[in-house]
């Protein structure tokens, strides 16, 4: 059974485009950070959401902190804040996620990051700038769910575009290198 409710890696993608798109360039590959690499933040946020009901359940925090027992309205008022809080924490992890993604194209590899709801930064580099595109799976996890950085070198030095936490990261490198020869003919 295959799970893709949120894919992460998309191949040969028929119906994705994007605003700088030339008129015959198609997209090969479409990346996000792998779906694993979300399992921190949703572990925090679940603690987060079920942490006052521990609180209020098993901590007497009148004896703790010698504080009056508030009122009805201010707790309700601090519960408020509280998810709130746990909510925008929850859509600013998801977003970053969700819209932190790397095309690659048969002109170009772009790195288009998120930096927060307003902004956006979008590094790109043409196939015949690329030098040595190079792939890293670190770790337990990286080698148990197939995923790790691709670290790419364009011909200037000073621009680099580096994939993080990518799904199938030496099937990236090993496209990006048949897209080079491929131009390169």
């Amino acid at each position: 059974m295959h799970w893709r409710f949120f894919p992460s890696f998309f191949d040969r993608p028929e119906a994705i485009s994007f605003s700088e798109q030339e008129e015959d360039e198609e997209v090969e590959i479409l990346l996000r950070a792998h779906g694993i690499t979300n399992v921190p933040w949703i572990f925090t946020a679940i603690l987060g959401i079920i942490l006052p009901f521990i609180l209020v359940r098993f901590v007497d925090l009148t004896s703790l902190f010698q504080l009056p027992i508030p009122s009805f309205d201010v707790s309700l008022g601090i519960f408020i804040i509280w998810y709130m809080l746990v909510t925008a924490y929850i859509m600013e992890k998801f977003l970053h996620w969700y819209f932190n993604v790397y095309i690659v194209t048969n002109h170009h590899i772009i790195d288009v990051t998120l930096q927060n709801l307003l902004s956006r930064h979008t590094t790109e580099v043409r196939l015949e700038d690329i030098q040595s595109p190079r792939s890293k799976i670190q770790g337990v996890f990286g080698s148990l769910f197939n995923f790790g950085d691709i670290h790419i070198e364009s011909a200037a030095r000073s621009q680099t575009v580096d994939f993080i936490a990518v799904p199938k990261p030496d099937f990236v490198v090993d496209r990006i290198q048949d897209l080079q020869e491929g131009r390169e003919r």
